[in-house]
């Protein structure tokens, strides 16, 4: 995949904030207002995720690429939701008479992922990817990075059987003030999360990163944006109270600070800050580019991957 961005300047101000949030999107974790039955409220604060024998994405072995042919100088890391089947899908994963944008079928989820098997792509993990960026590694032309957000339970039940059939690696960024203790039945028409032992079970294909423990929100005592939507909490909060929700959520992930995916794509250069202050190493948006050397490593674009993306536009993607 050849490179065909120019070199791009790193220049954290509010004109690139700006630009950020006007491409990201509205979908919210719901507000909570949404959660399965099985939710007595946010995962402890105090709490960590028990993960058993699972080696955490920071830890993990970076693998060293034999090159045949071309190394790439762009990688497109693609970005998933929910994940649902077609014959689960019912009312109210409609939004204003159209599906939720968020939400990729299984059967295309499947498609793609036979896509990427069949025609030799390797699927870096976050550590790897980072090891690519900093000019450690070289990486095949093929190559691509996977990344779910939220940490919806439909992830574990739809995509992990798909995704370890192929040997493939992926990234979850977890909200996780939704994780649960027990693990509870999947219902599809429910907005269910990941339990501690679905993790644990699926740590062979996923690693898990944050999402934020709870400030997956946007803030509706603050007036509008230009786009008709309330600011992100990573915008209208103050710094102080970012730095311990997002600081909660890495104590939640035994320590895991090698990623951060801003909700909504919504952030601050304070956000930038707080980040670095807590040890992160790279950090993701919602712009629609394949990620280059030239990026800056906390304003690293991902390819959203919504219902409405044909398959010639995710091989587009993955062929860049």
């Amino acid at each position: 995949m050849k490179n065909t961005f120019g070199k791009t300047a790193f220049a954290i101000g509010f004109l690139t904030v700006l630009s950020i949030i006007a491409v990201g999107f509205s979908m919210t974790i719901e507000e909570y207002s949404l959660l399965a039955e099985e939710h007595d409220g946010l995962f402890p604060a105090e709490q960590q995720v028990d993960m058993g024998a699972c080696v955490k994405g920071s830890e993990t072995e970076v693998r060293y690429f034999e090159i045949d042919g071309d190394a790439a100088d762009a990688i497109p890391i693609l970005t998933y939701h929910r994940i649902i089947s077609k014959n689960d899908i019912e009312e109210h994963h409609y939004i204003d008479g159209k599906i939720n944008s968020m939400i990729v079928y299984t059967q295309e989820f499947a498609k793609q992922m036979a896509y990427l098997h069949e025609n030799g792509y390797k699927t870096l993990t976050m550590k790897e990817l980072y090891a690519y960026l900093n000019e450690e590694i070289e990486i095949p032309d093929k190559s691509v990075v996977l990344t779910f957000d939220d940490g919806y339970k439909d992830n574990y039940e739809e995509a992990y059987p798909i995704l370890k059939k192929y040997g493939f690696k992926a990234t979850n960024f977890v909200v996780t003030g939704a994780i649960t203790n027990k693990r509870y039945a999947f219902s599809p028409g429910l907005s269910q999360y990941f339990s501690m032992k679905e993790m644990e079970k699926a740590c062979d294909v996923f690693d898990y990163q944050s999402h934020t423990y709870s400030y997956h929100k946007r803030d509706d005592k603050k007036p509008l944006n230009e786009w008709g939507d309330h600011p992100a909490y990573l915008v209208s909060k103050s710094q102080d109270e970012i730095y311990t929700d997002i600081k909660t959520s890495v104590h939640n992930l035994n320590g895991e600070n090698l990623g951060f995916a801003y909700p909504y794509g919504e952030y601050t250069p304070d956000t930038i800050r707080v980040l670095k202050q807590l040890g992160f190493k790279m950090a993701f948006t919602v712009v629609d580019e394949a990620a280059t050397r030239d990026h800056h490593l906390y304003e690293l674009p991902r390819y959203q991957i919504y219902h409405d993306v044909n398959f010639e536009t995710f091989k587009g993607y993955v062929q860049e």
